[in-house]
């Protein structure tokens, strides 16, 4: 293909989803294209909530150590080419175009040979690998897309770390109905004997990853929400569940945050760190534990646990990066040693603080808050940092969601909380759309505030504008594809 407006149109005809495992087609795509993953060193992120946030922390801290960091997410919100970046700038029009291109020609040659069912994801994903092939970064952060065991990004086969943010129901219909089940398809990145950092807040996930991390001789750290300490009172320390302890946990945040950032202590003892499994990497890896106080430029509380877990893990890359860990085995540090200079420290936590992730509780416009939360676990975290937020004053919430989402219960969630004044609801989706009808019932089942349908996201929006006034909240969330459009609406008019 030889223009940009080509690569679209061509992307716009392929089919999102394929009977066949993402990972057999990739792997034939990436054999066909010369693996353009080898010899790219992978950090690969997977999880239910929080993974995209994970990622782009992580690599801007990557970034503010003077590592060229790739970055590989889905999905996107406006532009398809904010899923490839290279220090977080978009790969340029022509490389895009050539790239996928190249990922055409081999998937042509696949179809000759009477194999189909390269998806839009595949084309992505191998064209990402082929920019990078080029670009030679020293790391790439890559976000898996649904899953992980047969997610089209585990085709890479050797990771340098991997992660795994929270987990809880979501795509029931692929990954299992139970966290369980969910866990251990995202377990299925874990690499034997190869490090993993992941989140422990769920005992049951945490269960199925580390029985899986064993048995592959996998050295791991676990992090969670009891280990950002929001404030200095020993009552307040753990950022607790949405529906625990709200006010003890309002009142350290109010203490800690400033209203569109988050600083807070992350303590994580030398006990929860090591000694860790028996490996080559086999290691007290933070001999004096960690306690760092990180500022996270965003006002969601649930980015604290995101953003540990990204420090976490590029304290221990910066680790692995050290010359003493070169080679087959690396000793144990003696004890009471620093093993990260305060220099990579300030670099890392700079990096964090000047990093954001769009369409995650993002004020994009004033009184104007885009959150992708799709599903009831997300809702709840996103309630959580809305109450903060918001501080008594009126929100309106424009909602949408898709089908295979468990709209209801989320919905419940929402209107149980008794934040909104009232609610407008949407249609977004194509082919997954749930009608906004639907959805208008539903709330009323739960609610007795005014519950208003419109048949097009840009209508409900600009009536949501209308109806809040200065000193009110618009919060539109339940679905990216929802955000995706209105991110769109406010640059078409700036």
């Amino acid at each position: 293909m030889q223009t940009y407006e080509e690569a679209l149109d061509f992307l716009d005809h392929i089919g999102k989803y394929s009977s066949h495992p993402g990972i057999e087609n990739t792997s034939y795509l990436l054999s066909l294209l010369g693996h353009p993953e080898r010899g790219l060193k992978i950090i690969h992120v997977a999880g239910t909530n929080g993974k995209g946030s994970v990622c782009a922390f992580l690599a801007d801290m990557l970034t503010a150590r003077g590592y060229r960091t790739g970055l590989f997410t889905s999905p996107h919100l406006v532009d398809v080419r904010e899923r490839i970046q290279l220090d977080r700038e978009l790969i340029g029009p022509e490389d895009f175009a050539a790239c996928l291109g190249l990922v055409r020609d081999a998937a042509d040659a696949l179809s000759r040979e009477g194999y189909t069912g390269i998806t839009y994801f595949d084309y992505l994903f191998a064209a990402a690998l082929c920019w990078y092939r080029e670009k030679a970064p020293d790391y790439v952060v890559v976000e898996t897309g649904l899953g992980g065991r047969l997610d089209s990004t585990s085709a890479a086969l050797f990771p340098v770390l991997t992660i795994i943010t929270s987990i809880s129901l979501d795509h029931t219909e692929l990954l299992g109905d139970t966290v369980a089940k969910i866990a251990a398809e995202k377990a299925g990145i874990i690499v034997s004997g190869m490090p993993l950092i992941y989140c422990n807040d769920d005992p049951e996930a945490c269960r199925v990853i580390t029985e899986e991390a064993d048995r592959r001789f996998a050295p791991y750290i676990g992090i969670g929400r009891r280990n950002c300490s929001l404030s200095k009172e020993p009552s307040s320390t753990e950022l607790m569940l949405p529906g625990q302890e709200l006010s003890v946990r309002e009142n350290s945040i109010s203490a800690a945050a400033s209203a569109d950032c988050l600083k807070f202590t992350f303590r994580l003892s030398a006990g929860d760190c090591g000694p860790l499994r028996e490996s080559i990497f086999s290691t007290d890896a933070f001999p004096d534990g960690i306690c760092d106080t990180l500022v996270v430029n965003s006002p969601a509380l649930y980015q604290a646990e995101n953003a540990a877990i990204a420090y976490t893990a590029a304290l221990w890359l910066h680790l692995l990066a050290s010359p003493q860990a070169q080679g087959p085995y690396r000793p144990p540090a003696p004890t009471g040693t620093c093993t990260v200079p305060d220099r990579v420290r300030a670099d890392l936590l700079r990096g964090l603080a000047g990093s954001a992730w769009e369409g995650r509780f993002e004020q994009a416009a004033p009184g104007v808050y885009l959150d992708g939360a799709h599903n009831a676990d997300g809702i709840r975290m996103l309630l959580a940092s809305v109450r903060r937020v918001a501080a008594g004053r009126p929100v309106t919430l424009l909602f949408s969601a898709v089908k295979e989402k468990d709209t209801s219960e989320m919905i419940r969630e929402i209107c149980e909380s008794g934040l909104f004044c009232r609610y407008l609801v949407t249609t977004v989706g194509g082919a997954r759309a749930i009608g906004p009808e639907q959805l208008k019932e539903c709330f009323l089942a739960h609610s007795a505030a005014l519950v208003a349908a419109y048949h097009s996201p840009q209508e409900a929006f600009l009536e949501g504008r209308r109806l809040t006034g200065p000193d009110e909240i618009l919060l539109c969330a339940g679905s990216l594809y929802l955000v995706g459009i209105i991110k769109e609406l406010l640059r078409s008019a700036s």
